[in-house]
């Protein structure tokens, strides 16, 4: 994918990134089907020092601190339009991480494909009986 970049709903919020994201995943929690009001949320792995907002981004920040594992994750939203841009996270796993929501890519002509496929589900046992398993690594939680 080397790099990319994304807007909100209203373009207000742009960022991009440079480099590959380290992994892609879809997360079927019940904290990531409430942010994006979805039955699951898509996302890329991207080091923070390669991610960056647009300068004079809107962005409006809400902590939560009542994700099933206890970890305090951030959501980053365009404070204009309410688009969830992307998250960061207080747990090992994620620190140095943005968790950008796929959603927000923008789709040039030519790139839509070239955006990393999920390699892995994550909190499988929340998943909706009606979404079908991707034929990637099956996680019960971030494990």
């Amino acid at each position: 994918m080397a790099g990319g970049k994304g807007s909100c709903a209203c373009g207000e919020t742009k960022y991009n990134f440079s480099g590959d994201p380290v992994a892609s995943a879809i997360c079927h929690c019940l904290n990531c089907r409430k942010l994006t009001a979805s039955a699951f949320s898509t996302a890329l792995l991207v080091p923070s020092s390669n991610f960056h907002f647009a300068p004079g981004a809107p962005v409006k920040t809400v902590s939560l601190k009542h994700h099933v594992e206890g970890i305090e994750m951030t959501p980053h939203f365009c404070g204009n339009c309410g688009s969830l841009m992307c998250k960061t996270a207080d747990d090992e796993r994620f620190r140095g991480l943005h968790i950008v929501m796929a959603g927000t890519l923008d789709a040039e002509e030519g790139l839509a494909g070239k955006v990393m496929a999920p390699q892995v589900e994550l909190w499988t046992k929340y998943r909706l009986d009606w979404v079908r398993a991707l034929d990637v690594k099956q996680c019960v939680g971030f494990d």
